[in-house]
Parts: C-alpha cells; structure tokens; sequence
C-alpha cells in the first residue's frame, strides 16, 4: 500500500503557553493511500512543535514545523506499510530494527 502526501498545511499556529523558545501548530494532512482498484484519501491533523526563537522569520517558523510533522508523518507512513501475515510474519521491518 503506497502512501502519498497531496496536501500539508499549518493551522493554530502560536507561541507555546509556558515555553517562550517553543512555537506549536497542528498541520492539516491529506494523505492518499492507493490500493490495487482504488485511491483512498485520508484527512490527518498532526500537533506538532519546534524550538524557536523571536529572531526566526515566519517562513523559518514555519519550515520548522513543517520539518517536525515530515518526521511524524514518515514514521507514521512506515509503521503502516508494514504487512503481518497470518502466521506474524512480518513483511518488512519494524521502525526500531
């Protein structure tokens, strides 16, 4: 089952309620899993967080966050491909090893 992004966008953005180097977010995901007959569009929001500091452009803000929900959304995106056949075999491995 291939995944693949067709949208990424950041919303609720704002500065962390106790850490002044910390900015949060939640990122809109669209995620496309394609089968053998179909496409599946999947709707994923990722609550994701970045050090920051007040020096930091919006774009480099931005970039930050969108870096830490890739590195979700990958490790996300591997645990599901992973196929276990009805014995526990395991088709591919697992994130930790």
């Amino acid at each position: 089952m291939p995944f693949e992004v067709k949208a990424c966008t950041i919303d609720e953005l704002h500065r962390h309620p106790k850490f002044a180097d910390r900015t949060q977010a939640r990122v809109k995901v669209v995620l496309r899993e394609i089968t053998a007959h179909k496409a599946f569009d999947h709707n994923l929001t990722l609550k994701v967080w970045a050090s920051t500091t007040d020096k930091m452009s919006a774009a480099e803000v931005n970039t930050a966050l969108l870096t830490r929900a890739a590195t979700i959304l990958k490790r996300t995106m591997t645990v599901a491909e992973i196929e276990v056949t009805g014995d526990g075999t395991v088709s591919k491995p697992t994130v930790s090893g």
